[in-house]
């Protein structure tokens, strides 16, 4: 669709009757200058105009709001497509190969017959953004859309703008705080700057390209799960603080980064702000999947400057519901109230990948500064199951991951009793009663620091 530079009613009109067969057949053209209320009337009064109208409007909205609205500076790379109903997302990694040692296995003639399984991870992205946007306009308002001067281009905006406009907003919302959520929880390896303050721009961006050459090497230091990942410097995104942003385009044009400012443009996007979040709306979009940021972990995000992410960090996946777009728009007349009803749905995966590469870099030394586990003390009974939870308090955004364990006084294995990676016990019914049980959780970023309980067999 091309775009529309300008936006007279005339103009307007007549692009809207020469996309809508229905009006282009039937309807003459409005001339340069003169009124388009009479031709308004026409197309009101008569339903099968009125509704091949509001469909064009619709359609052509989108090219209006584009040209003039906001853009959501992530769109480009947190947008990966579209899926059909049924479809999942299911992201599969393939870690390197095992390694062998020839001389170990030279005289094994039996070995090429073993077999040996692919490091492959996999993870299930679900649907789990399902909204639609609603406003609502009069007959009046159509009417007067006619008789006022850019009343179409104001009626445009009334019911395309707004619905659009909304879901723009709240994808980018969202997607930031899944980002500093992640960050906070420590599932983002932390890139500490010392003696931030006092680098000038260009050795700060030094520090950050530092980082950024390592992450184009296979490591696993860059994801939480381990894998051995590697991007190109073209696919590393830098997300930008809008200051720290404003001292890197002020005292250098051409940043150590970037070959040149062209490509500065390309590879780094703004932020307003890591520590700033719309919790109200938030709260509205995502319920109980929302949980707020203390204030101790705002400050914190306060001073993230960058955030380096790969292309493919981010995973947003439109549903097909019956649009190009992705999106379904509709609208619903109401004859009693003489008002429009108009819809817009989006059915959404919004995600993350935890196999993609990122680091937040930090002013803040990454630390642990305690662990806690609860509950600390506890009887549970033979056969049955207790969930434990570790409380990780941490500095500079570091893991608040843990490993458990358990086993007796002397941390020797009890039989019939076990804890998985997420701190389930379960105890057997053959275990003795009475037993004593320690539960350990240590920090998988600092071993030093770890919590124990103490649970007794009933």
């Amino acid at each position: 669709m091309p775009t529309i530079k300008k936006a007279t009613n005339a103009e307007l009109l007549s692009y809207i009757i020469n996309q809508t067969p229905a009006l282009k057949e039937n309807i003459d053209l409005p001339r340069q200058g003169e009124s388009v209320a009479e031709i308004g009337k026409l197309i009101l009064g008569n339903p099968t105009y009125r509704n091949a109208f509001i469909n064009t409007i619709n359609l052509i909205g989108l090219t209006v709001i584009k040209r003039n609205g906001w853009d959501n500076p992530w769109e480009w790379f947190t947008n990966k497509g579209t899926l059909r109903f049924g479809q999942q997302i299911r992201e599969m990694i393939v870690d390197l190969a095992n390694v062998y040692d020839y001389n170990a296995y030279a005289n094994d003639n039996d070995r090429f017959l073993e077999t040996v399984v692919p490091n492959v991870l996999s993870q299930i992205h679900e649907v789990n953004f399902q909204k639609f946007y609603q406003t609502t306009t009069s007959d009046m308002q159509m009417s007067m859309a006619f008789t006022e001067e850019q009343g179409l281009y104001n009626l445009i905006m009334e019911i395309v703008g707004s619905l659009y406009e909304s879901l723009k907003y709240d994808l980018y919302i969202t997607n930031k705080y899944m980002l500093c959520r992640r960050i906070v929880d420590g599932t983002v390896t932390p890139s500490y700057i010392a003696n931030f303050a006092n680098l000038s721009a260009r050795e700060r961006v030094a520090k950050m390209k530092a980082v950024a050459n390592k992450m184009t090497f296979r490591n696993p230091n860059y994801n939480p799960a381990g894998v051995r990942r590697g991007n190109r410097m073209e696919d590393l995104i830098l997300i930008m603080n809008t200051d720290f942003e404003s001292s890197l385009s002020t005292e250098v044009l051409a940043t150590s980064f970037f070959r040149d400012d062209a490509q500065f443009k390309t590879n780094g996007v703004l932020c307003d702000g890591f520590g700033n979040h719309d919790s109200e709306r938030l709260t509205e979009l995502l319920g109980s999947g929302y949980t707020p940021f203390t204030e101790a972990e705002l400050a914190e995000l306060s001073n993230v400057p960058a955030v380096l992410v790969s292309v493919d960090w981010f995973m947003n996946y439109y549903y097909d519901l019956g649009a190009d777009s992705g999106v379904r728009d509709t609208e619903f007349y109401n004859p009693v109230t003489h008002k429009n009803n108009h819809f817009l749905s989006a059915w959404l995966v919004i995600s993350s990948s935890p196999y993609e590469q990122a680091t937040v870099f930090g002013l803040t030394e990454p630390s642990i500064t305690s662990v806690a586990v609860s509950p600390a003390t506890a009887t549970v009974t033979k056969g049955q199951e207790l969930q434990m939870s570790a409380t990780v308090v941490t500095a500079g955004f570091a893991n608040k991951a843990v490993s458990w364990a358990v086993g007796d006084a002397d941390a020797l294995p009890i039989a019939g009793v076990t804890i998985d990676e997420f701190g389930k016990l379960k105890v057997a019914s053959t275990v003795a009663s009475s037993t004593t049980i320690y539960v350990t959780a240590t920090s998988v970023y600092d071993k030093t620091k770890q919590a124990q309980a103490t649970i007794t067999v009933a």
